[in-house]
């Protein structure tokens, strides 16, 4: 929208008609919990959520805007640090209530994989010729 940007960031490139989905984050895309909830409140809506794990279990929301390209990290309210959630439950909640968004969630982890299946994928990369050790 013109005159109230959604987000800190200008996009050179315009509105696109089909865009990937990015998966490798970008730091340097990010918009505040209070500029997307303007955004959404004068007529805005989200075209994809993604919430990241991250490795100390807590996570974080990536949110694709309908009228612009590109993936932006929810940042806190009057922060650049990113807002997370200690619970997925309290994410997608969130998402549904305070942001009105119920398409498709996609849910990703940076956290490395535990117990002993996750110690077999782990072998299983690194033993990448099937040699035993």
């Amino acid at each position: 929208m013109k005159g109230q940007p959604p987000y800190e960031e200008d996009d050179e490139a315009g509105a696109r008609s089909e865009e990937a989905w990015i998966v490798s984050s970008n730091p340097e895309l990010k918009i505040r919990v209070r500029s997307l909830t303007l955004y959404l409140h004068h007529g805005g809506s989200l075209k994809d959520i993604r919430l990241v794990e991250g490795e100390d279990g807590s996570w974080t929301m990536w949110v694709r805007l309908a009228s612009r390209p590109g993936e932006y990290r929810v940042n806190q309210f009057k922060s650049d640090q990113p807002k997370t959630y200690r619970d997925v439950g309290l994410a997608v909640a969130c998402c549904r209530e305070d942001f009105g968004y119920f398409g498709a969630i996609t849910l990703s982890t940076d956290k490395p994989p535990g117990g002993p299946t996750g110690q077999a994928a782990i072998a299983a990369d690194h033993n990448v010729n099937g040699d035993a050790e």
